[in-house]
């Protein structure tokens, strides 16, 4: 099955709740089929974006790390 980016998220800036929050938002947007490519700063801030999306019932997709960025896409 692929999978819609519903949205790209950068949060780069962001740090501590500030991501999280945003990100459930959006996350609460999608459809299944759809995913969310979310853009993270540091490596602490991505555990974290797992952690929490796994625990609300969610799939990370994929994981990766690209110029100094962590990347995730999660779906429903």
């Amino acid at each position: 099955m692929s999978l819609k980016i519903y949205k790209k998220l950068d949060l780069t800036g962001q740090s501590c709740a500030g991501p999280l929050g945003e990100l459930s938002g959006v996350l609460e947007e999608i459809s299944p089929g759809e995913a969310v490519e979310a853009i993270l700063g540091d490596e602490a801030t991505k555990k974290d974006v797992v952690a929490f999306v796994t625990k609300k019932g969610y799939k990370v997709v994929s994981e990766s790390q690209k110029d100094g960025k962590f990347v995730v896409v999660i779906s429903k």
